[in-house]
């Protein structure tokens, strides 16, 4: 009997993108062995998005669409966890392109025995390339292309792949993680370290990268700012909550009389840093695409004792390192989303 393979893609106002990323996901192929399905998560959209999704059918596997209105991808993610019948999940992004080959490369391991959770490569499309680039702005654009066999980072859900058995244990994304929460960002990120805290095996493959088409805007000063401010927050989440970093961890503090490590002078330090260097290269300003290094770096640890000082605020939201979280915004019931908001199957 063939094993079956869930396609998970979380969306939300992409809905042009999202048509793309189908087409290609039309030349997939699949041996015998295997048997794919699509499962779509529109994470309340308002441009059209569902209403095109459960219209949509695919030559090769059946697509079901599910609704998750609260917004944010740690919601949609989990929701399609919970929706997904396969016994490998894959997830990709709706901004992407895939090689026909892409989910049996992806698989692979995991059918030999060899790996519970696999990363694939990505690349950013010829047409968002810039002179400007480096490999630290490919890889904030969710691009592997710049990094050699032995760096490659854990998975991220741009191109990730996984057996369903790692969700008995780590059943679930950090709704408080992730675009579209208060945090922003790297809910993919919290899901690998506990994955690793959790034992299971990892494996990296590089032979069939997805191609990374995202807005354009992306591109931008302002969006690349965003960007290390809500790393910086979402990694400030992670050291508290999840690290149960101390203070002194966020501060440095070695010893009780370093006032000079005080959080709130720390925050006052890190925001002269900042802007002294910005005032020192005034070129940074007139950038209309792209972001220094240094800046986003100062920007992001900005963000981190920013957010450290309202996550102290608050109860562990898990066990040092735990693979499930105990407080704070929780995920569902492992039945309710299915149960309330699963759309009807449409075959191909």
């Amino acid at each position: 009997m063939p094993v079956l393979v869930s396609i998970l893609i979380c969306t939300r106002n992409r809905l042009p993108a999202l048509k793309e990323t189908l087409r290609s996901m039309e030349m997939l192929v699949f041996p015998e062995s295997l048997e794919a399905e699509l499962v779509i998560v529109d994470n309340g959209s308002t441009d059209g998005t569902g209403h095109w999704a459960r219209q949509a059918s695919m030559p090769n596997m059946p697509v079901r669409v599910l609704e998750e209105y609260r917004q944010g991808v740690g919601w949609a993610r989990t929701a399609a966890l919970r929706a997904a019948r396969g016994d490998i999940l894959l997830f990709t992004d709706d901004d992407v392109g895939v090689p026909p080959h892409w989910g049996i490369a992806l698989c692979r391991p995991i059918l030999a025995g060899e790996a519970d959770v696999v990363g694939g490569a990505s690349v950013l499309a010829d047409t968002l390339q810039r002179p400007w680039m480096t490999g630290f702005h490919r890889a904030a654009l969710s691009s592997s292309e710049d990094m050699t066999p032995e760096d490659h980072p854990d998975p991220i859900t741009i191109s990730m792949a996984f057996s369903r058995r790692v969700l008995e244990r780590v059943p679930a994304f950090d709704p408080e993680l992730g675009p579209g929460s208060p945090c922003g960002a790297i809910e993919d990120v919290l899901f690998d370290r506990q994955l690793k805290t959790a034992g299971f095996r990892f494996a990296h493959v590089s032979d069939a990268p997805v191609v990374h088409h995202p807005s354009g805007d992306r591109l931008s000063r302002p969006a690349f700012l965003r960007a290390a401010r809500a790393r910086g927050r979402s990694m400030a989440y992670i050291g508290y909550h999840w690290d149960h970093w101390t203070v002194e961890r966020f501060t440095h503090r070695t010893q009780g009389r370093q006032t000079w490590r005080h959080p709130y002078v720390v925050l006052l330090k890190r925001w002269a840093h900042l802007w002294g260097w910005r005032l020192l290269h005034v070129r940074a300003w007139r950038r209309s695409e792209g972001i220094a290094r240094t800046e986003f770096g100062l920007v992001n640890l900005l963000s981190q004792i920013r957010q450290y000082l309202v996550e102290r605020q608050k109860a562990r939201n898990y066990d040092h390192r735990g693979l499930v979280k105990r407080r704070g915004v929780l995920p569902d019931d492992p039945t309710r989303a299915m149960r309330e908001q699963a759309s009807p199957s449409v075959g191909a």
